[in-house]
């Protein structure tokens, strides 16, 4: 029983290995959370983070995590694995003096 547990862990394993979403998948679904805004503030967020906003894709093996940030703010967060992509907007988290 147990090598059959270590068998499917391993089978599962490679599969999230070859079926990890790329850089480019990642980057569709970041744009299209951006180009979707809820309101004026997110819009012009989005734009800002379009133009001059840092991208990074990190490599789990299995998952890929890509960031879109502003000013070192995080604006869009994504996982994905097993060629699904989850994206979302993260909150603001600066706080006013």
């Amino acid at each position: 029983m147990l090598r059959l547990v270590l068998l499917l862990i391993v089978i599962v394993g490679v599969a999230g290995y070859f079926t990890r979403p790329t850089e480019a998948v990642m980057r569709e679904g970041a744009d299209a959370v951006l180009s979707d805004p809820s309101n004026i503030s997110e819009g012009l967020e989005g734009i800002g983070a379009t133009i001059a906003g840092d991208r990074a894709y990190s490599n789990y093996y299995v998952a890929a995590k890509y960031d879109v940030t502003l000013d070192g703010t995080p604006v869009v967060s994504c996982w994905g694995a097993f060629q699904q992509v989850k994206c979302s907007r993260q909150a603001d988290t600066r706080t006013g003096g």
